[in-house]
């Protein structure tokens, strides 16, 4: 190719990785509302980390729109995926001590109760 290519996204409608995990496909959208698909090599996005400007806001929270959980391959983790409301997808492997700790964690919910009164 001999001209480069411009796109000009204003909006990520869609992010996923490739069934082989090797690479990432962005779904754009641009002022006009025409839809763009960009698919990069896995490798390639952390050459994108020094372009983003500032620090990570580690305070930030975003809404859950929908979780899945599969095995891997060899059975012995669990992938969990959280979805966000802009459908933007991040995964996590787990080990299944850690599910289980999170779910006693969930069913238990301490930090709603309120103290037990104690008479010393």
């Amino acid at each position: 190719m001999t001209g480069k290519v411009r796109l000009n996204a204003t909006g990520v409608t869609g992010i996923r990785r490739s069934a082989d995990g090797k690479r990432v496909t962005l779904d754009l959208t641009d002022k006009a509302g025409q839809r763009m698909t960009l698919t990069l090599p896995v490798a390639c996005l952390n050459a994108l980390l020094p372009a983003v400007p500032g620090e990570l806001d580690t305070q930030a929270t975003h809404k859950l729109d929908s979780w899945s959980m599969t095995p891997t391959g060899s059975g012995d983790e669990l992938i969990l995926t959280l979805r966000t409301e802009e459908a933007v997808p991040i995964s996590f492997r787990l080990k299944p001590w850690q599910v289980e700790g999170m779910a006693t964690i969930a069913t238990h919910r301490t930090w709603h109760r309120t103290p037990a009164k104690t008479l010393h």
